[in-house]
Protein backbone atom coordinates (compact mmCIF):
# COMPACT_ATOMS: atom_id res chain seq x y z
CA UNK A 1 0.00 0.00 0.00
CA UNK A 2 2.88 2.26 0.84
CA UNK A 3 4.43 1.74 -2.52
CA UNK A 4 1.22 2.48 -4.53
CA UNK A 5 -0.42 5.12 -2.84
CA UNK A 6 3.10 7.02 -2.61
CA UNK A 7 6.25 5.31 -3.39
CA UNK A 8 5.10 5.06 -6.97
CA UNK A 9 3.36 8.24 -7.73
CA UNK A 10 6.15 10.13 -5.87
CA UNK A 11 9.03 8.47 -8.22
CA UNK A 12 6.83 9.45 -11.69
CA UNK A 13 5.99 12.95 -10.22
CA UNK A 14 9.58 13.69 -9.82
CA UNK A 15 10.84 12.01 -13.43
CA UNK A 16 7.69 13.97 -15.36
CA UNK A 17 8.34 17.26 -13.16
CA UNK A 18 11.95 17.20 -14.27
CA UNK A 19 11.02 16.44 -18.28
CA UNK A 20 8.66 19.05 -18.16
CA UNK A 21 10.46 21.48 -16.36
CA UNK A 22 13.24 20.86 -18.70
CA UNK A 23 11.44 21.36 -21.90
CA UNK A 24 9.85 24.71 -20.23
CA UNK A 25 13.23 26.02 -19.38
CA UNK A 26 14.20 25.21 -23.48
CA UNK A 27 11.70 27.56 -24.58
CA UNK A 28 12.49 30.79 -22.55
CA UNK A 29 16.34 29.75 -23.00
CA UNK A 30 15.03 30.40 -26.54
CA UNK A 31 11.83 32.70 -27.02
CA UNK A 32 12.18 34.54 -23.44
CA UNK A 33 9.13 34.11 -20.57
CA UNK A 34 6.84 36.05 -22.32
CA UNK A 35 6.51 33.98 -24.95
CA UNK A 36 6.88 31.14 -22.69
CA UNK A 37 3.80 32.62 -20.65
CA UNK A 38 1.67 33.01 -23.87
CA UNK A 39 2.35 29.40 -24.70
CA UNK A 40 1.88 27.44 -21.31
CA UNK A 41 -1.34 29.91 -19.80
CA UNK A 42 -3.77 27.49 -19.92
CA UNK A 43 -1.99 24.28 -18.15
CA UNK A 44 -0.61 27.47 -15.59
CA UNK A 45 -4.76 28.01 -15.55
CA UNK A 46 -5.62 24.97 -14.81
CA UNK A 47 -2.54 24.05 -12.57
CA UNK A 48 -3.16 26.75 -9.97
CA UNK A 49 -6.53 25.84 -10.65
CA UNK A 50 -5.88 22.23 -9.13
CA UNK A 51 -4.21 23.24 -6.38
CA UNK A 52 -7.08 25.93 -5.13
CA UNK A 53 -10.16 23.10 -5.57
CA UNK A 54 -8.17 21.01 -3.45
CA UNK A 55 -7.32 23.04 -1.11
CA UNK A 56 -10.60 24.31 -0.66
CA UNK A 57 -11.76 20.58 -0.82
CA UNK A 58 -9.33 19.77 2.55
CA UNK A 59 -10.82 22.70 3.87
CA UNK A 60 -7.68 25.24 3.91
CA UNK A 61 -7.58 28.62 4.62
CA UNK A 62 -6.77 30.46 1.03
CA UNK A 63 -4.74 33.29 1.78
CA UNK A 64 -3.91 34.47 -1.70
CA UNK A 65 -3.77 33.09 -5.57
CA UNK A 66 -3.22 34.37 -8.76
CA UNK A 67 -4.08 31.76 -11.80
CA UNK A 68 -1.96 33.31 -13.81
CA UNK A 69 0.37 36.68 -13.90
CA UNK A 70 3.43 38.42 -15.14
CA UNK A 71 6.41 35.97 -13.54
CA UNK A 72 7.41 37.06 -10.16
CA UNK A 73 10.51 35.75 -8.55
CA UNK A 74 9.99 32.44 -11.61
CA UNK A 75 6.44 32.27 -10.67
CA UNK A 76 3.78 32.42 -13.22
CA UNK A 77 0.81 31.60 -10.56
CA UNK A 78 0.45 30.43 -7.15
CA UNK A 79 -1.64 29.47 -4.03
CA UNK A 80 -0.95 30.54 -1.13
CA UNK A 81 -3.31 28.79 1.91
CA UNK A 82 -3.01 27.64 5.62
CA UNK A 83 -4.48 24.76 7.38
CA UNK A 84 -4.45 23.11 11.09
CA UNK A 85 -1.37 21.01 11.71
CA UNK A 86 -3.50 19.40 14.25
CA UNK A 87 -6.21 18.28 11.97
CA UNK A 88 -5.17 15.40 10.12
CA UNK A 89 -7.58 16.17 7.25
CA UNK A 90 -6.21 19.12 6.63
CA UNK A 91 -2.98 18.04 7.42
CA UNK A 92 -2.98 14.83 4.88
CA UNK A 93 -4.98 17.24 2.15
CA UNK A 94 -1.15 18.99 2.17
CA UNK A 95 -0.08 15.85 -0.02
CA UNK A 96 -2.53 15.63 -2.61
CA UNK A 97 -2.47 19.55 -2.91
CA UNK A 98 1.23 19.37 -3.56
CA UNK A 99 0.66 16.47 -6.49
CA UNK A 100 -2.99 17.96 -7.29
CA UNK A 101 -1.46 19.72 -11.42
CA UNK A 102 -0.90 16.10 -12.04
CA UNK A 103 -4.42 14.80 -11.57
CA UNK A 104 -5.61 18.11 -12.97
CA UNK A 105 -3.88 18.58 -16.12
CA UNK A 106 -3.57 15.26 -17.24
CA UNK A 107 -7.46 14.62 -16.91
CA UNK A 108 -8.07 17.75 -18.45
CA UNK A 109 -5.82 16.53 -21.33
CA UNK A 110 -7.79 13.64 -21.22
CA UNK A 111 -10.95 14.69 -21.60
CA UNK A 112 -9.98 17.30 -24.45
CA UNK A 113 -8.95 14.27 -26.22
CA UNK A 114 -11.83 12.72 -25.73
CA UNK A 115 -13.67 15.45 -27.12
CA UNK A 116 -11.68 16.42 -30.40
CA UNK A 117 -9.47 13.79 -30.75
CA UNK A 118 -10.79 10.67 -29.93
CA UNK A 119 -9.62 8.28 -31.98
CA UNK A 120 -6.26 8.76 -31.27
CA UNK A 121 -6.77 6.41 -28.23
CA UNK A 122 -6.83 3.98 -31.00
CA UNK A 123 -3.74 5.35 -32.53
CA UNK A 124 -5.29 6.94 -35.08
CA UNK A 125 -5.12 10.73 -36.44
CA UNK A 126 -7.44 12.80 -38.48
CA UNK A 127 -5.41 15.61 -39.68
CA UNK A 128 -7.94 18.73 -39.70
CA UNK A 129 -8.84 21.95 -38.17
CA UNK A 130 -9.79 19.97 -34.32
CA UNK A 131 -6.26 18.65 -34.72
CA UNK A 132 -4.28 21.43 -34.62
CA UNK A 133 -6.74 22.88 -31.50
CA UNK A 134 -5.99 19.33 -29.60
CA UNK A 135 -2.34 19.74 -30.11
CA UNK A 136 -1.98 23.44 -28.87
CA UNK A 137 -3.71 23.38 -25.95
CA UNK A 138 -2.59 20.08 -25.07
CA UNK A 139 0.81 21.04 -25.32
CA UNK A 140 0.35 24.40 -23.13
CA UNK A 141 -1.80 21.93 -20.22
CA UNK A 142 1.66 19.44 -20.73
CA UNK A 143 3.50 22.19 -19.39
CA UNK A 144 1.55 22.65 -16.35
CA UNK A 145 1.61 19.29 -15.77
CA UNK A 146 5.05 19.47 -14.03
CA UNK A 147 5.37 20.24 -10.54
CA UNK A 148 7.69 23.18 -8.73
CA UNK A 149 10.12 22.79 -5.75
CA UNK A 150 7.37 24.39 -3.36
CA UNK A 151 4.80 21.55 -4.37
CA UNK A 152 6.90 19.03 -3.72
CA UNK A 153 7.74 20.50 -0.09
CA UNK A 154 3.73 21.58 0.38
CA UNK A 155 3.20 17.63 -0.68
CA UNK A 156 5.98 16.34 2.29
CA UNK A 157 3.88 18.62 4.80
CA UNK A 158 1.04 15.35 4.19
CA UNK A 159 3.48 13.05 4.14
CA UNK A 160 3.26 11.72 7.74
CA UNK A 161 -0.66 11.68 8.76
CA UNK A 162 -0.52 9.84 4.56
CA UNK A 163 1.21 7.11 6.10
CA UNK A 164 -0.88 7.18 9.91
CA UNK A 165 -3.58 6.92 7.42
CA UNK A 166 -2.21 4.47 5.05
CA UNK A 167 -1.43 1.95 8.64
CA UNK A 168 -4.89 2.43 9.91
CA UNK A 169 -6.30 1.30 6.64
CA UNK A 170 -4.13 -1.65 6.41
CA UNK A 171 -4.56 -3.33 9.68
CA UNK A 172 -8.67 -2.57 8.84
CA UNK A 173 -8.27 -4.13 5.41
CA UNK A 174 -6.14 -6.95 7.53
CA UNK A 175 -8.78 -7.73 9.90
CA UNK A 176 -11.79 -7.87 7.20
CA UNK A 177 -10.20 -9.41 4.32
CA UNK A 178 -11.24 -6.81 2.05
CA UNK A 179 -7.92 -6.09 -0.40
CA UNK A 180 -6.01 -8.98 -1.49
CA UNK A 181 -2.37 -8.84 -2.69
CA UNK A 182 -3.60 -9.43 -6.14
CA UNK A 183 -6.03 -6.39 -6.00
CA UNK A 184 -3.22 -4.51 -5.20
CA UNK A 185 -0.91 -5.76 -8.07
CA UNK A 186 -3.99 -5.04 -9.89
CA UNK A 187 -4.42 -1.59 -8.70
CA UNK A 188 -0.66 -0.87 -9.10
CA UNK A 189 -0.69 -1.96 -12.96
CA UNK A 190 -3.09 0.63 -13.41
CA UNK A 191 -1.56 3.30 -11.42
CA UNK A 192 1.88 2.47 -13.58
CA UNK A 193 0.56 2.25 -16.89
CA UNK A 194 -1.39 6.16 -16.13
CA UNK A 195 1.92 7.45 -14.76
CA UNK A 196 3.48 5.67 -17.75
CA UNK A 197 1.41 7.59 -20.04
CA UNK A 198 1.98 11.00 -18.73
CA UNK A 199 5.78 10.06 -18.73
CA UNK A 200 5.45 9.71 -22.87
CA UNK A 201 3.62 13.01 -22.72
CA UNK A 202 6.10 14.49 -20.89
CA UNK A 203 9.15 12.84 -23.32
CA UNK A 204 7.08 14.22 -26.60
CA UNK A 205 6.88 17.80 -24.73
CA UNK A 206 10.60 17.82 -24.56
CA UNK A 207 11.36 16.65 -27.54
CA UNK A 208 9.25 19.17 -29.29
CA UNK A 209 10.99 21.78 -27.07
CA UNK A 210 14.70 20.65 -28.03
CA UNK A 211 13.01 21.05 -31.83
CA UNK A 212 11.41 24.67 -31.33
CA UNK A 213 14.27 25.69 -29.54
CA UNK A 214 16.62 25.14 -32.61
CA UNK A 215 14.36 27.09 -35.17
Amino acid sequence: MLGIAILIPAFFAWLISYLINRAGSEIISRFGTGFYLFISSIGVIVHELSHLLLALFFGHHIENFHLLQVPKNGQVGFVTHSSNPKNLWQAFGNLLIGFAPMIGNSLAIYYLTLWLQPEIFSFRVTFNWSLLVWFLISFSLALGIGLSHEDFQNSLQGLWPALLILLILAFLFEIINKISINQLLSFSEKETTLFGLALIIALIELIIAKIISTI
